[in-house]
């Protein structure tokens, strides 16, 4: 443990040598309200996050942070081999779609069962796990990950939803929907036929 808080301790070092006041100052003015905020951007993010261990115990130190750049980091340091252990936590804390971008892309997509958790963030009532649920199949989609014919209906059934009453999230659906149809015509076929109009 003493180890974990002296990694941690040092990774802040190296945070304080790639500080940017201004965009500090951008992202708390764009609603980031941590303790801490460096203003580091990803790039010397993925820099810093090479020079220290994949390591479970660090990652979940570093994501009990309140400093952004401690949450980005935790998310590039966690072991595959906790993905399942986190990820429902780690998407219930989050609060900004920054961390559930790249929880997404990095954790989400990964896990063993991600279509089906994806799918149930995606008819989730909550912003973020639904934003992390469309933003997961996303990912999925775009490597080619399929949905069986059940799956399918659901999708189908959680997108329309979502354009006929929820356009906080409409951006996302069509990301996920356009993947998934990747210019399949039967598809997209199959989806205007559910909806009841052409959207794809």
């Amino acid at each position: 443990m003493e180890d974990t808080r002296e990694t941690i301790r040092n990774i802040k070092k190296e945070l304080r040598l790639f500080m940017n006041g201004v965009t500090s100052a951008q992202q708390r003015k764009l609603g980031m309200n941590y303790n801490i905020i460096f203003g580091v951007d990803i790039p010397h993010l993925k820099e810093i996050a090479a020079k220290f261990p994949v390591d479970a115990d660090l990652a979940k130190g570093l994501w009990k942070e309140n400093i952004r750049e401690s949450k980005l980091l935790a998310i590039f340091l966690l072991p595959e081999e906790s993905y399942q252990e986190v990820a429902e936590a780690w998407i219930g804390e989050c609060r900004y779609r920054e961390n559930a971008d790249h929880l997404a892309h990095r954790v989400l997509c990964r896990l063993p069962d991600a279509t089906a958790k994806a799918l149930k963030w995606a008819h989730s009532s909550e912003e973020l796990y639904r934003y992390c649920g469309f933003t997961t199949l996303a990912h999925l989609f775009r490597g080619g990950q399929g949905l069986t014919a059940e799956q399918e209906q659901e999708f189908f059934a959680i997108v329309s939803g979502i354009f006929k009453n929820d356009s906080t999230h409409s951006a996302q659906a069509m990301k996920a929907l356009i993947f998934y149809c990747d210019e399949d015509t039967d598809k997209t076929d199959r989806f205007n036929a559910f909806h009841g109009e052409e959207v794809v």
